[in-house]
């Protein structure tokens, strides 16, 4: 059975499974062989940033956008945000690689950028701890959700029924395996069923991903 973390800030517990690694662009550095996400994240939208992250994002070892988003708790204007958020939306499409998003109290900005600039790379909202309602709303407009161990159950299944379920670790000190098991009994499937719901919704959306 193949594990696959969509969105973590460090390598996976277990070797053979697969994970797709957010780097912050600050702090550049080589890109060894992996899989790998590069964006500019909303706390620290930095316009300067961008001739930087098109290099990061043309490399064959890139395979996503982000994170990338918009976020009304941090210290950075909301209109810096929106502009450099776009960028990315542009940026993704350019490329072919999928958006993976960081929302906080932010969704009707961020459906509103989706309608104008008419993107149609998937965008995966990572994270995703919005009650079913939201859910339902997203995934409507085409969204993919992310979980990690905290979530909605009602959100959960909603994703589940529409096939547009991820799963994560983001930056906690976890195994992938922890949250697929979470998320399974959740569901009350077995595991095999989740890892190849994933493992498909993974091979529609990264081109690159082999497995």
């Amino acid at each position: 059975m193949i594990y696959c973390d969509i969105h973590t800030h460090q390598p996976p517990a277990n070797p053979e499974d697969i994970a797709i690694i957010a780097l912050d662009i600050r702090h550049p550095c080589a890109l060894p062989s992996g899989h790998y996400a590069v964006g500019i994240h909303p706390w620290h939208a930095d316009k300067d940033a961008l001739p930087l992250l098109r290099t990061l994002a043309a490399h064959p070892n890139v395979v996503a956008i982000g994170e990338a988003g918009l976020d009304k708790c941090a210290a950075t204007s909301r209109s810096l945000q929106e502009e450099v958020f776009t960028a990315q939306v542009h940026l993704a499409g350019d490329t072919g690689k999928p958006l993976i998003i960081h929302c906080v109290k932010a969704w009707p900005e961020l459906m509103a950028i989706r309608k104008t600039t008419r993107s149609v790379i998937p965008w995966i909202i990572h994270g995703f701890r919005g009650n079913g309602k939201l859910a339902e709303q997203l995934l409507r407009a085409g969204f993919y959700l992310s979980f990690g161990l905290h979530y909605s159950p009602e959100a959960l299944r909603r994703a589940w029924e529409a096939n547009r379920l991820f799963a994560e670790t983001d930056d906690k000190n976890a195994d992938i395996r922890e949250v697929y098991a979470s998320l399974a009994a959740q569901l009350a499937i077995p595991e095999e069923t989740l890892a190849q719901e994933i493992k498909n919704n993974a091979r529609t959306i990264f081109a690159s991903l082999h497995f």
